[in-house]
């Protein structure tokens, strides 16, 4: 008999040790978790009509149908923005949304405390990119682009030398040692204008026209901004149509507040088929800009969604 219970005790004690030797350890712990997707879902890109759009403003360029905007993102069961790796550690990947475009741009900046522009006027159907080209603390600028599907982050097709990716802005925020010296902000005296120089923009707000070398200027000021209007003579443009959309807009959106000057500056090509608007506003060292070939009224809500 004690031969016997001998027999039956070394198979189950080996057992037992081969199980505790095989069991629990770290090679199947990782095996089962890494690679495994993030639960984070990224947002809907949300689109809505433009309103006051730009597709109405007398000479500006093309039609823009939507406007996106993160300010009424809502959740949705696309694909996740974000991959974890092993490390634990968060890899961009696709964003098809403006919300987590922003985000994701500001994550990546040295200058965290950097305000950004969180609304574009996106053609239907088109997703926002955005390639971060200058971050140090003192400097930082960013281009956005449109496309036809979501992009990652610094995607390499933004930047490479045969790139077809439509611009859509650049945005700079830039710290200078003295501002005053740059010729970003003219100095324009449009308080007391001659009679025959004035023109009505309504809401109160007087704008002087003029003209020099082939060129017709119209010029007004709101509160500390400057913002002028250029257009080859020949093309008669009606720049006065275009600023009276422009003061219209502005009485219900509010520019950020320089704390010394702002300038929105738009240039019409000849033709009046193509614009570029730069806007420019300092605020004590550092100096904004923000520039686009989109119509005055898209730049102006680029800008005035900066937070």
């Amino acid at each position: 008999m004690k031969k016997q219970s001998l027999w039956m005790t070394i198979p189950v004690t080996t057992a037992v040790l081969l199980a505790l030797a095989g069991c629990g350890g770290p090679d199947s712990n990782l095996t089962s978790t890494s690679g495994q997707p993030s639960t984070t879902a990224g947002s809907e890109q949300t689109q809505s009509g433009s309103g006051n759009s730009a597709s109405s403003d007398t000479g500006e360029k093309g039609t823009k149908t939507n406007t996106a905007s993160n300010d009424s993102s809502v959740s949705t069961g696309k694909k996740g923005t974000a991959t974890s790796n092993t490390s634990g550690s968060t890899t961009r990947s696709e964003l098809s949304d403006v919300d987590e475009v922003i985000k994701a741009v500001r994550s990546e900046l040295k200058n965290q405390d950097v305000s950004l522009p969180t609304t574009f006027s996106l053609p239907k159907g088109q997703y926002l990119g955005a390639a971060i080209t200058t971050n140090t603390v003192d400097a930082t600028h960013v281009n956005f682009y449109t496309g036809h599907k979501p992009m990652a982050l610094n995607d390499p097709s933004f930047t490479n030398s045969n790139s077809k990716m439509p611009w859509l802005a650049s945005y700079e925020v830039k710290t200078y040692e003295n501002p005053n010296q740059t010729d970003l902000f003219p100095e324009t005296d449009v308080q007391n204008i001659p009679k025959d120089m004035s023109i009505d923009l309504g809401h109160g707000i007087k704008g002087m026209v003029e003209g020099a070398a082939g060129s017709q200027y119209l010029t007004w000021q709101e509160g500390r901004w400057t913002l002028q209007i250029r257009s080859v003579s020949e093309d008669r443009m009606d720049n006065p149509a275009i600023a009276k959309k422009m003061v219209e807009y502005l009485e219900s959106h509010t520019l950020p507040a320089p704390k010394d000057k702002g300038f929105v500056d738009v240039q019409y090509a000849s033709g009046g088929k193509s614009v570029r608007v730069t806007i420019s506003w300092q605020d004590g060292k550092q100096i904004h800009q923000l520039k686009t070939d989109q119509v005055p009224l898209d730049a102006l809500r680029m800008v005035v969604s900066v937070k």
